[in-house]
């Protein structure tokens, strides 16, 4: 069982992904709450988004600490359709987005289809898919997709390969490990010369 762990929504439980969905690993409450508590200055009013929405358990997070909106993006029909249920028993709906498609394809339509830029995006894309997908993805929010000073955070298989080579203008600022799952902290500063 999931519960919102601070904020507005703090102890609220999450509904359970149901059974048939496979292929969704909610990312844990002990890596969410140290991501948030490193995260807890940059959240009042924060425009998230969140690639691999999946249970939605970081983005609602977010919103419960004083994010402004988010956009959830999810491939699954049957997890949009969850998400939905979810965000509208917390009554997260006036503030949120729900995309249906891959992360890529998404980035495709533009930071403005999705109601960027963003000032924090989520990466926690499938862990048997990371060595694929980030390379493929930190290039694309670097096009417009971030305002300055924005965070990026990525969640990996901490004993795959990690994270790749990041774009110009991305630096890491902090990597943390909580058992299987390995997270980056990224700043965006498109002045930023290497």
């Amino acid at each position: 069982m999931q519960r919102v762990g601070a904020g507005s929504l703090r102890g609220r439980v999450l509904r359970p992904l149901p059974a048939t969905i496979e292929g969704v690993r909610p990312t844990g409450s002990r890596v969410r709450e140290a991501i948030f508590d490193r995260l807890h200055l940059e959240l009042p009013g924060a425009v998230v988004l969140d690639l691999f929405a999946g249970s939605g358990a970081l983005a609602i997070e977010a919103l419960s600490r004083g994010a402004a909106r988010a956009t959830l993006v999810e491939q699954q029909a049957p997890v949009v359709r969850f998400l939905r249920e979810q965000i509208r028993e917390l009554a997260l709906a006036p503030r949120t987005t729900l995309w249906q498609g891959e992360a890529r394809e998404a980035l495709k339509r533009g930071p403005g289809a999705l109601g960027g830029p963003f000032s924090l995006v989520l990466l926690d894309p499938p862990y048997e898919q990371t060595a694929t997908l980030l390379p493929a993805l930190l290039p694309g929010l670097v096009a417009g997709w971030l305002v300055p000073g924005a965070t990026v955070v990525c969640e990996y298989d901490r004993g795959g390969r990690g994270l790749p080579a990041v774009p110009m203008g991305l630096t890491i600022e902090a990597s943390k490990r909580y058992g299987q799952a390995g997270v980056d902290f990224l700043r965006w500063d498109p002045g930023a010369s290497r």
